[in-house]
Formats: structure tokens, C-alpha cells, sequence
């Protein structure tokens, strides 16, 4: 799923950079292969400690915005990440909420740190309160692609039935004819 999250940003010239934070040594090699940089979190692991070194590296680079978005989004495309994109234009924060509408999939800070994020359980209200907290423009966007994330077994068994043609059908092509 990460190689497919990562070739999907690489299809988009509106990037500047594309990087993977990861304690993960060999996540290195796959994030180098589709032409993203490396980012070692450290030996303090957890989302929301990654999602801030993220920050801090995009303001020290002199970015103008940050977009944050998970790996398992098997069914993410770069045409949806443009209509992300192009919706959130003029807005502060502009986020794509989980499939079941509690977790944060996407979150484009403009600038970098305009909020603090803080992903995990019910992050999409907790995301909403913080811009409105702090007083900034924000927009919700849907989009399947961003929306369904893989959290269980029973995701897998429903991304089955879509016809993709990725990395992640691959694996799961496999994985079916392994089983049998």
C-alpha cells in the first residue's frame, strides 16, 4: 500500500518533495524507489511524534504548505489527490476523513503547522475543532480513494472486490492463490 500511496504522489507535479517518515530501516528502500526521501523518526515511535518531525523538516525546508497522508489507501489515485488539492485551495486546512468518518486519511496544513495534528481515535472532530480554535479557513473533501483505509481483516475482504491494477491487487492475488 505504501508503493501505491507513494507512485500516486509521484504521478503529481505539484509537489515540491514527497517524504516517508519511518523508524522502519527498509520502509528507506521502498520510499527511495519511487523517488520520495527518507525520514528516520527516531527511536520515540508513534504517529503523531512522526507527523511533527514531518512539520518541522517541511518548515525547515521552507515549504508552503504540508499534506499528510497515510499508506494504507490502497485505492488512492493521483487523479483524486489533484481534486484534494484543487478543493483545498484558499483554505488553512483542508482534510479527508477515514471511511468510518472518525480517523484523518489526508491533512493539508497551510502553512505547515497552522494546527497541531493529532491523529489516532476521532481525529476528524479533533482536527476540525483545532482550525476552528485557531481561527483558521478549513474544508472537508471527500473522496473514496483517500476515505477507505485498511484497518482490519474485513477491509481486506471488501478491497477484494475492486478491480485495481496495483501493488496492493498484486499482494492480494497472490495472497488468494497461496491460500487455495
Amino acid at each position: 500500500m505504501l508503493a501505491d500511496t507513494l507512485e500516486a504522489l509521484r504521478k503529481i507535479n505539484r509537489f515540491d518533495r514527497v517524504t516517508v517518515v519511518s523508524a522502519d530501516y527498509a520502509v528507506r528502500k521502498i520510499a527511495r524507489s519511487h523517488g520520495a526521501s527518507w525520514l528516520w523518526e527516531g527511536t520515540r515511535r508513534g504517529l503523531n511524534k512522526a507527523v511533527r518531525l514531518a512539520i518541522q523538516e517541511s518548515k525547515h525546508k521552507g515549504a508552503s504548505a504540508t499534506l499528510i497522508i497515510h499508506a494504507d489507501l490502497p485505492l488512492i489515485t493521483p487523479r483524486e489527490i489533484l481534486k484534494f488539492l484543487d478543493h483545498a485551495t484558499g483554505y488553512s486546512v483542508a482534510l479527508t476523513p477515514s471511511k468510518d468518518g472518525t480517523g484523518t486519511n489526508a491533512l493539508l496544513l497551510h502553512p505547515p503547522g497552522v494546527i497541531r495534528p493529532d491523529f489516532g481515535r476521532d481525529s476528524f472532530q479533533r482536527h476540525l475543532a483545532l482550525a476552528d480554535r485557531q481561527g483558521v479557513s478549513r474544508r472537508v473533501i471527500r473522496t473514496r480513494g483517500i476515505s477507505f483505509d485498511v484497518d482490519e481483516p474485513k477491509d481486506l475482504r471488501r478491497l477484494m472486490r475492486y478491480h485495481m491494477r496495483n501493488e496492493t491487487s498484486r499482494f492480494l492475488t497472490e495472497m488468494r492463490r497461496w491460500s487455495q
